[in-house]
């Protein structure tokens, strides 16, 4: 374990809830503090702008980060405020976090070329995007953590020596020096060449929409427009994945063919909930139209990120709620128990939106598959000429 000390995204409340911080502001009882508590106030907030611009930086000695963050001793934070301030910021880390491990060739050729982002998790902000195939998204960590023989391995080169790469490589160490791990997500992947200069933009637009909502703060109205009115399944769909979710998805074996008639009902909550809580999740109110309700013993097909977890069969129906929109559509509630046999042939397997003629999983999460016919393709509207 090392000891460093790191300014948290949430340094203001970390602050006001230190006793020792609420003392400074409160009365003059810590050493050389002044007696107006006016000028202690403005101290404090002076303090607090120099720590909001370094905020999710670490600093390996308790010199470098006064040095940093306040001028060291010539700088305007009192220095009985100052060290309260150097203790909130102590923080205990492992020696390293793990590097990544080399992707498996079966999953390389499924990821094909494929654009991807690295993220800083102390303040969740996109560092670096760049493009590849095969083990490209880890050369920039296990160059910077100086793991060649990993580069070795998967056949990769080390990075060419320009200021974006040593910007990247120093931001790449100072990571794990803190105790975090750069994480990696794939922003696009299987993509191929097109002359369709629509189509190719349209790729773009969509890549660049999933690389931007990683650093949505999920809290209140979205920054990008893009994602206004999006729920949590169909935000999945538009923001960038991990390398590691994507490594699971593609090693998964592909369903075998749906049942028809059936229901796929998208709950990614279920990705990470035991089998009661897959059941609970998956009793939500549905938009289950008659025609879906009149068929006896439907089977209900459960997926998150794209991995079934359960199949029930739905031996009935209950009235569960009405939207809002539309005068009101009445929403359902399936009931019924798991079916053992489709359960030993589905779960586990991957089940993609295009094997229901969908683009992408629909925003309330219900995809049914009522005959063998699926949806036309529609044509992409061309771009009007300037």
């Amino acid at each position: 374990m090392r000891t460093v000390w790191t300014v948290p995204p949430n340094i203001a409340q970390t602050l006001l809830e230190s006793p020792e911080i609420q003392m400074f502001l409160t009365s003059n009882e810590l050493p050389d503090t002044a007696d107006d508590p006016r000028q202690r106030l403005a101290e404090f907030t002076h303090a607090l702008g120099a720590l909001s611009r370094h905020i999710g930086r670490t600093f390996g000695s308790v010199d470098a980060a006064n040095r940093e963050l306040f001028g060291g001793s010539a700088g305007k934070v009192p220095v009985a405020l100052r060290l309260t301030v150097l203790r909130a910021l102590v923080n205990h880390v492992e020696d390293r976090a793990p590097s990544p491990k080399l992707l498996p060739k079966n999953i390389c050729d499924q990821l094909g070329a494929y654009v991807y982002a690295l993220l800083d998790p102390r303040d969740r902000s996109i560092f670096y995007v760049g493009a590849g195939r095969g083990n490209r998204i880890f050369t920039l960590v296990w160059t910077a953590l100086g793991e060649t023989s990993k580069l070795t391995e998967a056949g990769e080169k080390t990075p060419l020596a320009t200021p974006e790469t040593e910007a990247a490589l120093r931001r790449i160490r100072t990571v794990y020096e803190s105790g975090y791990a750069v994480e990696h997500f794939v922003v696009a992947d299987a993509l191929n060449p097109k002359t369709d200069a629509d189509h190719t933009a349209a790729v773009t637009a969509e890549a660049v929409i999933a690389a931007l909502g990683l650093t949505e703060p999920h809290r209140g109205e979205c920054v990008l427009t893009n994602l206004a009115g999006a729920t949590e399944e169909s935000e999945a769909d538009r923001t960038a994945i991990p390398i590691a979710e994507l490594v699971r998805q593609y090693s998964a074996s592909p369903a075998p063919e749906l049942p028809t008639p059936c229901v796929v009902l998208r709950v990614n909550e279920a990705k990470k909930a035991s089998p009661a809580a897959v059941r609970e999740l998956a009793s939500k109110p549905w938009p289950a139209g008659s025609a879906a309700r009149g068929i006896d013993g439907l089977p209900i097909i459960v997926v998150a990120d794209n991995i079934v977890r359960a199949v029930y069969r739905a031996t009935g129906w209950e009235a569960a709620a009405r939207t809002e929109e539309n005068g009101g559509t009445i929403l359902y509630r399936f009931v019924g128990e798991a079916d053992e046999e489709l359960e030993g042939k589905f779960v586990n397997t991957r089940v993609t939106p295009d094997r229901l003629g969908l683009k992408r999983w629909p925003s309330h999460g219900w995809a049914p598959r009522l005959t063998r016919a699926l949806p036309r393709p529609v044509a992409r509207p061309k771009a009007p000429r300037p």
